[in-house]
């Protein structure tokens, strides 16, 4: 989702291109992403990272967290501790994966709204 991510002043400008409609950031810039993300309460769900290459893109790696927080909170109130302890895991996966130039970032993101529409979905019997 990136509806409420792109809305973050700084983030659109923190971007070094697209993939499809997800946009892509560099290393160690990625980094600052994740932190916009934190202060304005966007949870990062997940990173995808890959190899930038002539001919287009070879993915090299998903993060694993989103695993351990597949169970997001059942209250606005505890909303910002999953986002606290989503977007460290996110950070933690960028400093074990560090990259150069021929990399890019991508990032899974949801807002709290987002993820209540993302639970009604689910509840309702769909994807």
């Amino acid at each position: 989702m990136t509806g409420a991510f792109e809305k973050i002043p700084g983030i659109a400008a923190a971007a070094i291109g697209a993939l499809g409609d997800e946009l892509t950031f560099s290393f160690p810039e990625v980094l600052g992403v994740i932190g916009l993300c934190t202060m304005h309460e966007i949870a990062v769900l997940g990173l995808e990272l890959f190899q930038v290459l002539p001919e287009g893109y070879a993915t090299k790696k998903y993060s694993g967290y989103g695993q351990q927080m597949n169970k997001g909170p059942s209250n606005f109130e505890g909303w910002s501790a999953y986002v606290e302890k989503s977007n460290a895991l996110a950070k933690e996966f960028v400093h074990l994966n560090p990259t150069g130039d021929d990399h890019v970032y991508i990032l899974t993101t949801s807002s709290w709204r987002e993820f209540c529409e993302i639970q009604d979905i689910k509840r309702a019997g769909g994807p």
